[in-house]
Parts: C-alpha cells; structure tokens; sequence
C-alpha cells in the first residue's frame, strides 16, 4: 500500500494515559505474561527529512507537515522498502476463571493500544470498576489479549524512525494467525476479534481488511473515516510534540531522536479529554505513564487501506461524542458515512457516537458505559 499524501495528513494520535490508587486485580481473571519472538516482513517507508537534531527541527518537522501544499507536506515521506526483522512483542493474555455464558470462553478480543500509551490502557492502575476494559470484558465471560506496540514498554525498542504501521500491521498479523491457532491462549479459540484504539485501530483495520478471514469482528474506538471534519492540523498543533529524550531524560534518555511526547499535561488534556467528562486525577495519571510515539507512526497512521472491503463480519465503530482529533469536537452525525459504505458487507456494522466522552475514550467518568456498548455488540453479533 503506498503512501499518499492526504494519508499523510491524517496526523492521528492515539490518547496518552500516575498514580491514582485502584482497586485490587480483579478475582473473577487468570493473567499470564507471555513473551513472543516472531519475524515479519513489511514494505516501510523513510523518513524524508533529516533526522531531528533538537526540537528546533521538530517545530520546521510539524510546519512542514502541516502544509497544504502537498509538495512541501510530501517531502516528510521517502520511498517505501522490504524489511524483515525479527522482534519480541511483550502480551499478557486475561481469561475468566469460569466463563459464563459457557459459549463465550472460546472468544478472544485481543486489543491494540494507541500511540502514546503501553498496552496498560486496557486495564489501568485506576478503578478497574470504571476503567478497565479487560475486567469489563472479563465479567461478561470473554478472554482478552492485549501486548505492547513494538517499541513500546516491554516490546522490542526500535528506532524512532523505524517503527510505524506497516511492520505494527505485520506484527498483529503473525500474532492474529498464532492466537487463532490457540498460541498462548490454551487452546484454539472459536473466535478472534480484533479491538483497537485511534492508532491501534489503524493497525486492527489494515489486518482485518487486508487478511479477509483472519478475524472474525472487528472493533475500532478514536476513530473516524470522515475526513471533512478531522482535526489533524489542530491536534498536532495541540499536541506540540517535543524530543521525548530531552522532554524527560530520566524515563526517555535511552531513545533516539524519532521519538516524540506531548509538551505537557495540559496538551493531553486538550486532545483526550472532554470537561467535565473525565477527573482531573486521571488526567494526571494519563500525563504520568504516557509513552513516546515514533515520528514514523505519526507521519502513516492514517494510510488505511484502500476501500471499500470484503470484510464480512460484524463491526463497531464507537468513538467519543466531543473527539478532538477525529471530529473536531463534535461526531454526531459524522460516524456513519463513509464508514457504512466502506463496510458494505459486514453483518452487521454499527456506529455510535459515545456521549460524554472524548478521544481517550477508556478514561473517561462513563468509560464502563462505553464498554457495555462494546461487549452488547459483540455478544449480540453472536462473537
């Protein structure tokens, strides 16, 4: 899949999430922490500028990008090219202690994060009661998989530079096509279905699209396929990304220059967050244990793959009603076109514009809420 440049401009970032005390693990759940070698191969592209020397040369990086001349936009991409590489991706793998209903023990939702978050998002040192996906997921008798992005927590580091879409799109692949085969699940699940947040659900898109059969449903949060109303501009200018090295050297001195953090709480706030929706405490958390993103998966987030698809299993679409990022604070009404008729063949898509929430949508006050939409459309789609 080439790059383009309107692909390009699609400057998407998934949300960031200190300490607020939660509640103890929850006993309804068994978790295993498993480490996974695999070998892909993905055609990548280059970064086209020089690599960044200080946060001088970020500033010129996002005014470049930034630009609506698409000759000046499209210099931040160079050609794209084979690699294979062999990496280790850090999972943990939650499963009910008893499954009920009893159909439900053989479906995995295996989760992808966003950028600037680890695969903690998913279940977060807060109140698992109003925060966690995974015990959310676990009270209605499903199994979650969930594994840090590469270069991201306990994954493989790579460089700044290097890590983007295409080789997180072949990593999800090989671990979708190992999990289905019952790899560090115990066994072969009857279902797989793909959940991703923002960036994460870039990633779970392109593999669902691209591999018709892989999984079998398909749930996208932070997300949009409206392009009149996203807010790219206005989310990296938000965001003002800094050198994530220089910003904290203490946490970041290790990586190279191509990873890049919010300049401050306040910037996550504005692109995540929706008052009086969410608690400043966690907002705190959510600045606290954010993580670096690499220049290379801002600048391909949005190169979907190209539609409409074959996919023709059930899909979800939810994102926060006041989204910054993808519709510019405001997706009612925005969700269901084009989307619908990209997904043509899916039985059945939905999409719901979730009230009172923003982009971060697991961290918001009615977070649990927006899990049960979740869990509601997969139980009913027969997943």
């Amino acid at each position: 899949m080439a790059p383009s440049l309107v692909a390009v401009s699609l400057l998407l970032l998934a949300a960031a999430t200190g300490p607020v005390l939660g509640k103890p693990l929850s006993s309804q759940k068994t978790c295993t922490d498993v480490e996974i070698p695999l070998t892909v191969t993905s055609t990548n592209i280059g970064f086209g500028l020089p690599k960044f020397q200080t946060n001088f040369d970020v500033a010129n990086f996002i005014d470049t990008v930034s630009s609506r001349n698409a000759t000046t936009s499209g210099t931040v991409v160079a050609a794209p090219h084979n690699v294979t590489a062999t990496y280790t991706i850090s999972a943990t793998f939650c499963k009910p202690k008893q499954a009920l209903p009893a159909e439900r023990q053989n479906t995995v939702l295996l989760a992808t994060h966003g950028l600037a978050f680890d695969r903690s998002y998913w279940d977060p040192a807060l109140d698992k009661a109003d925060y966690s996906f995974v015990d959310a997921a676990i009270g209605r008798g499903y199994s979650v998989f969930y594994y840090d992005r590469l270069g991201v927590g306990k994954s493989s580091p790579v460089s700044g530079y290097v890590a983007q879409l295409f080789n997180q799109v072949a990593i999800l692949t090989e671990i979708t096509k190992r999990v289905k085969a019952g790899k560090y699940v115990g066994g072969k699940p009857d279902k797989v279905v793909l959940v991703g947040h923002s960036f994460g659900s870039t990633t779970s898109l392109n593999t669902a699209v691209d591999n018709v059969g892989l999984a079998d449903g398909l749930v996208l949060t932070g997300f949009s396929f409206n392009s009149t109303f996203l807010n790219a501009i206005g989310f990296v200018e938000a965001v003002a990304p800094r050198i994530a090295a220089a910003q904290q050297p203490s946490k970041w001195a290790h990586l190279d220059t191509g990873y890049l953090t919010s300049a401050d709480i306040y910037s996550g706030v504005t692109n995540f967050f929706k008052a009086p929706d969410y608690s400043q405490a966690v907002a705190k958390y959510a600045d606290a244990t954010k993580t670096p993103f690499a220049v290379t998966e801002l600048i391909t987030t949005g190169l979907i793959s190209h539609p409409p698809y074959a996919f023709a299993g059930p899909v979800l679409l939810i994102t926060g009603q006041y989204d910054f990022i993808f519709c510019t604070s405001d997706c009612d009404g925005a969700l269901e076109t084009p989307a619908a008729q990209f997904f043509g063949k899916a039985k059945p898509f939905k999409a719901i514009s979730y009230p009172g929430a923003g982009h971060g949508l697991n961290l918001h006050l009615n977070a649990a809420g927006a899990f049960k939409e979740i869990l509601d459309f997969v139980a009913a789609s027969g997943l």
